[in-house]
Parts: C-alpha cells; sequence; structure tokens
C-alpha cells in the first residue's frame, strides 16, 4: 500500500481504532498488519505511548505482538513491569521501561479463517482484565476487525462482529447454544460469554466449549447477561 490511497486508508483506520478505544476499558490501542513475524506494518496507534511500545518490539524483534500472531492466541501481560515479563522479553521491558504502561494486552485480530493482524491495547495502571471487560472488549475488537477488512478491500459495512452460529466449529456452535438456554441470553451475547471466560482463563474457546458440552462447566447469568 501505498501513495495516496495508502494515506486515505490509514487515515480511516486510524478512526477505527480511535473508536474502538472511546468505547472500551483501555486507555490506549495499536493496529498492526502482519503476515509473518518479518513481514509486519505498525498501522496505526491512539496515541504516542502504544506507538512507542509497538515500535520497540518491531526494532526489538521481541513482545507481545509477535508472539499474538505466532500463537493465534492473546498474550495477556497484566504488569508490564513485573518479573514475568522481563523475563519473557528483556530487551523490549527494559527499552520500554520509561512508558506509563501497566498492563498490555496483544489480540489477534481474527475472524474466522481470516487473520488481519494483531490489535495490542494498554492500561496506565498494572492488573488483569476481567471477565467483563473482555465481555466490552472482544466484541468490539470483531467489529474493528470487520471494519478494517471492509476498509481495505473498499466493501460496505459489515452487519455485525460476531461469526454466524453457522462457521462456528460444531462444539463451540453446541456449547454456544446452551448457553442461549441457560442464561436466556441471544446468540451472539452467549457466545461473547464462551469467549471471554476462555480469555480470561487462559483458555482456547475450544477447549471452554468442550467443558460445557461435557457439563464440567456452568456459566452464570450475569446483570449484562439479562440486558
Amino acid at each position: 500500500m501505498t501513495g495516496v490511497d495508502d494515506r486515505a486508508l490509514r487515515r480511516s483506520v486510524l478512526l477505527v481504532c480511535r473508536s474502538f478505544v472511546a468505547s472500551t476499558p483501555i486507555d490506549g490501542a495499536a493496529f498492526t498488519q502482519m503476515t509473518s513475524d518479518a513481514a509486519r506494518d505498525p498501522w496505526v496507534a491512539s496515541d504516542g505511548t502504544i506507538a512507542e511500545i509497538e515500535l520497540a518490539q518491531y526494532s526489538l524483534g521481541e513482545g507481545p505482538t509477535q508472539e499474538a500472531f505466532r500463537t493465534r492466541r492473546p498474550v495477556l501481560v497484566p504488569d508490564l513491569g513485573g518479573p514475568w515479563a522481563a523475563a519473557r522479553w528483556p530487551m523490549f521491558v527494559a527499552e520500554t521501561a520509561h512508558l506509563p504502561v501497566g498492563g498490555l494486552f496483544a489480540l489477534p485480530m481474527q475472524i474466522g479463517a481470516i487473520t488481519v493482524g494483531v490489535c495490542e491495547v494498554y492500561r496506565r495502571l498494572p492488573g488483569p482484565l476481567s471477565e467483563e471487560d473482555l465481555h466490552v472488549l472482544l466484541p468490539a475488537m470483531d467489529l474493528a476487525t470487520l471494519a478494517v477488512l471492509a476498509l481495505r478491500s473498499g466493501s460496505p459495512d459489515h452487519a455485525n462482529g460476531v461469526p454466524a452460529q453457522g462457521t462456528l466449529p460444531r462444539p463451540v456452535h453446541q456449547a454456544t447454544g446452551m448457553l442461549v438456554a441457560q442464561l436466556g441470553v441471544n446468540a451472539e451475547t452467549a457466545f461473547a460469554r464462551l469467549r471471554a471466560h476462555a480469555y480470561a482463563n487462559g483458555k482456547t474457546i475450544h477447549e471452554v466449549a468442550d467443558d460445557i458440552v461435557e457439563r464440567r462447566l456452568r456459566l452464570e447469568a450475569d446483570v449484562r447477561g439479562q440486558e
């Protein structure tokens, strides 16, 4: 992507990024387009802090963004200044120690088999993302991912940010249906609860779906689910 079209696209994606930040319980975000660890484009950043975070990872070749893309799983760092992060990415943590970042969270931007890149978000204060935070964050990221895909292709807006049930793997489809009945919510909310629980507990959505289908796990209704 080069020239005027590239600049216009980036301006549009930046608006999507800032809207995403405004609608979620985070302080800033960056979208990084990736096709491999080496082929990456730090696309847009909502502010200078997260832009510097992304530049450090790009320069050093280590950090949560690379790991999230490589594993296709979220990388959640509740305390970037803590010993776990320092042991995992020593150069990156040292390089960014002066920045006002507490928690740093890298989430793959993917819809089905399509992966756009990685969304990295931060909070100024350390602490994990709660299941309620994820319940807000993940659907908003789906919408942002769909918007970015639409902008890249020149297509009109998509209807929503949640995959249709018919496109879900069978155990996830079954678990979503069970949650609809158990929690008294619609399919979109049930899917969001399923995925938020998986992220919050360090599991894949398929593992949680299997637990629900086999009745090893039962999610309780919450206030948000009753709305």
